[in-house]
Order: structure tokens, then sequence, then C-alpha cells
């Protein structure tokens, strides 16, 4: 028996909300942008019925804004996706269809559009680091940022060298690492406990960032505090890589730190015992009065003695 059409936009809507909540190789930013694909094919694939188009068009952005809320939500500690959603949302209360199947192409346009002005926007940040980044300097960096790797990328031309930690439990780390060697860029990889070791050898520090707080402060990969501890006690300056999408609007409350499953850290080995509690938290803070300087595609922000004290 064929099931309805709208039955299978709600299954594949749900699986592909699922894939983005379990989704542990990419960044925010991507995810995002993964998440604007997602309900711009959900607003294509909606059937048009043969009702008053007024009350089919109210229908339809009531099912989209309540798809852009579960995907808020699936990934509580990446602002670019609540971010992104709600400038989607305001766009789609701007719009004016006078059908269903106009409604439908405008409301698909508007995520693409803002798709497309993320991806711009990445390359913008990544010209701008470049600008900071001197050739022959070795740079340091935790985790896998798209927007790090679009630095790298910028640096083609130049002797630069990576030290990049393989980033536990998965170990992203480690496909970075093997990406900037496909690209000629010399490489050391090293465990995340060798960090304190490590960060003299680094004329910087560029990190990426899952969301920017109101007062500077950066949501990342667990492990970018304790590298920005080091990093600042060893005088090496820290720079957060990040699209202006990753600030977190001001409405919005503290994002959660996202825990994963505990056997992550140990994959096919038994339980360490009943008194073992595993924890497997993601992501944590990194205050400001850590960081030198925040880079978005409109600029390099330094920062100041206000701002730390702030932080």
């Amino acid at each position: 028996m064929t099931r309805p059409a709208r039955e299978k936009n709600t299954l594949d809507f749900a699986s592909r909300l699922s894939a983005i909540a379990e989704d542990r190789s990419h960044g925010a930013a991507e995810l995002a942008r993964q998440c604007l694909d997602l309900v711009a094919d959900s607003a294509r694939l909606t059937p048009v019925p043969q009702t008053e188009a007024g009350p089919a068009i109210a229908a339809l952005y009531r099912r989209l804004g309540e798809q852009a809320e579960q995907l808020a939500a699936s990934r509580p500690s990446m602002t670019p996706i609540q971010t992104l959603l709600l400038r989607w949302q305001d766009r789609l209360a701007g719009l004016s269809a006078p059908t269903l199947v106009e409604a439908r192409h405008q409301a698909a346009e508007a995520a693409q559009g803002l798709a497309e002005e993320s991806r711009a926007a990445l390359g913008r940040v990544a010209a701008q680091a470049h600008s900071l980044i001197g050739a022959g300097q070795t740079l340091l960096t935790h985790s896998l940022s798209s927007t790090v790797l679009a630095v790298f990328q910028s640096l083609l031309a130049a002797p630069v060298r990576a030290i990049v930690t393989e980033s536990r439990p998965l170990y992203e780390g480690r496909r970075l690492a093997a990406r900037l060697s496909d690209w000629g860029i010399p490489t050391t990889l090293i465990t995340d406990a060798q960090l304190g070791l490590f960060v003299p050898q680094a004329d910087m520090v560029l990190i990426g960032a899952d969301s920017i707080l109101a007062d500077g402060s950066v949501i990342n990969k667990a492990g970018t505090y304790v590298l920005a501890l080091a990093a600042h006690d060893q005088g090496v300056p820290v720079y957060v890589c990040a699209e202006s999408c990753k600030r977190r609007p001001s409405q919005l409350p503290e994002p959660a730190l996202e825990e994963m499953d505990p056997a992550e850290l140990s994959p096919g080995e038994p339980p360490l015992g009943p008194h073992v509690r595993v924890r497997n938290i993601y992501f944590d803070r990194t205050p400001a009065r850590l960081i030198s300087g925040w880079i978005d595609e409109h600029g390099i922000r330094l920062n100041s003695p206000s701002e730390s004290r702030a932080s």
C-alpha cells in the first residue's frame, strides 16, 4: 500500500532530525546549514490540499515553525542552529504569498538563502584570520572546526605548521590531521593530555566555537577551557574563529552542555563496575578573560581589560 505523501514527508523529517541530533562528525555551523536544508525540503514536499489558500498557508507556517523548534532543541549547545532558524522564521513572518505553492517556494528559498549566506560568511572569517597569521607560524587547534579548517585552507600558500589534538572520545582531530597532511601542511598529532606540553611550541591557539555568549565566553568542545588555561599561563594567544551567527542572542537562555553516551569512551568494553559513573560531557565554557580575540566575517575584535573583567 502506498503511503500518503504527508506521512512520507514526516517520516523523512524525523529520520533526518535524528541524524542531526546524533551527528558527531560536523560542527555547529555545518549542522545549522543542514537544518536549513531540511526545513527547505520540508516546505517543498508539503502536499497541496484542495482547500482555500489562507488556512493552508497558515498550517504550513505553523508546521514549519514546529519543525524549527524541534531542530533547535536537538542540539542545545549549538547556537547557530537556533540563530539561523530564528532568522528564517523572522523572514517567514515577512513573506506574503497568494497561494500555497508560492508559500512553499518562498519558505524554501528563504532557508536556502540563509544557508548560502552562512557559507559565504565562512570564507570571510577565514580571510580575516589569514590576515592575522604570519608565514612560518605554528597553529595549535582542538577538535574539528569547519571554520578553522577553512583558515588552514586559506593558508596553503604560506608555510604554516599545525599541532592537532586527537580530540577524544571520537578522535575527530585525527581526521583533521589527515586532511592537513593531504594539503601538505606539516602536522603534529597529540593526545588531549599533552596539551600543556605542546602549547609553548605554538605561536597561537586557533579554535572554533559552538556558541559565543554575550560576555564573550565560548562554548566549544570539552578540553577547550584547559587548553585556554595552558595558553594563558604560557603567554600564547587564543583566537576564536566563528561566524557571527554563533553569537548567542540575548533572548535565548545559556545553552546546556550536551552529554553523550558514556559508551563512546570505551566502545566494546564491559562496564568498569557498579560504583563507576562514566561521564561524557561534550562541551565546556571558556571565559572571555582567556580569549585574545574573536574573529568573524566582520573583522577581528581584540579583548580588552574591561571585557576580561566582565567575564
